[in-house]
């Protein structure tokens, strides 16, 4: 009967003693911040977040860079420098703006010299210009730029002569000095049969050259040079050869002899 009760005190002591080191066991433990337990549960793939860090910021598990929104890249990496627009999709730099010139690449000119009855015209083509001035006996040709709505003509080595004008849509208005005289001129935009014609020829050695210009109210003065020597020209007719004395010229419109004049 002692013994039974002896082995049953020394039982429930050593229950007691083993409950006891059990409860001191499990609260010596230090408990995890209820913070990271949170991130821990929250975690898709079952690992917890670096401490400070939102636990949905990198979903790959990666921390963001230092001072980078914790949603600014997918992948976690850090995100480029943000640009400003581009206004060129090369990214390159705009190349300064280049104005175009205003000059006409086409355009044809002829009008009256103003306290004469000479008449005057000119013709541009691509930044290229001739001009030609006739009073029925002296006449002279020209040739030059246009650039800027402006030309400067000059005439062949040895003519003294000498064309400037300015240019805008409704025509040209310039000044011409030829040899000892200046003049001034207005010349409106016109259209062909209007305008300037010339014609060459070789006779017996001598070089032959006519030109005539033509205005719309259907006024026109020409001049022939034989070998140099000048005389009024036969009336032309656009379209039609001139015949003086025993010689037969072809009269043609600028286009065909703007290339010789300008760079023969």
């Amino acid at each position: 009967m002692m013994k039974a009760l002896g082995l049953g005190v020394l039982t429930g002591v050593l229950v007691a003693t083993v409950a006891a080191s059990l409860v001191f066991a499990l609260t010596d433990r230090p408990a995890a911040p209820a913070g990271a337990r949170a991130a821990f549960l929250r975690e898709p793939s079952g690992q917890a977040a670096a401490p400070g860090q939102s636990p949905d910021a990198t979903p790959t598990g990666q921390a963001a860079a230092p001072g980078q929104s914790p949603d600014a890249t997918p992948t976690g990496r850090a995100a480029a420098p943000r640009r400003s627009e581009d206004p060129t999709p090369t990214g390159r730099a705009a190349a300064p703006h280049q104005s175009q010139d205003p000059t006409p690449e086409k355009a044809d000119f002829a009008g009256r010299v103003t306290g004469s009855g000479a008449l005057v015209a000119l013709s541009v083509r691509e930044g290229r210009a001739v001009g030609y001035f006739c009073d029925g006996r002296r006449e002279v040709w020209m040739s030059g730029d246009a650039r800027d709505n402006r030309v400067t003509l000059t005439a062949p080595e040895g003519g003294k002569a000498l064309m400037t004008a300015d240019l805008d849509e409704d025509g040209a208005t310039g000044n011409l000095v030829f040899g000892e005289d200046a003049f001034r001129f207005t010349a409106p935009v016109v259209e062909r049969p209007s305008g300037l014609y010339r014609a060459t020829e070789q006779v017996r050695g001598a070089s032959v050259v006519g030109g005539w210009i033509v205005l719309p109210n259907g006024r026109q003065v020409g001049a022939v040079s034989f070998g140099g020597v000048e005389q009024p020209a036969p009336r032309l007719v656009p379209g039609r050869n001139v015949r003086i004395d025993d010689v037969t010229l072809e009269p043609e419109p600028v286009d065909a002899f703007m290339e010789e004049l300008t760079h023969g």
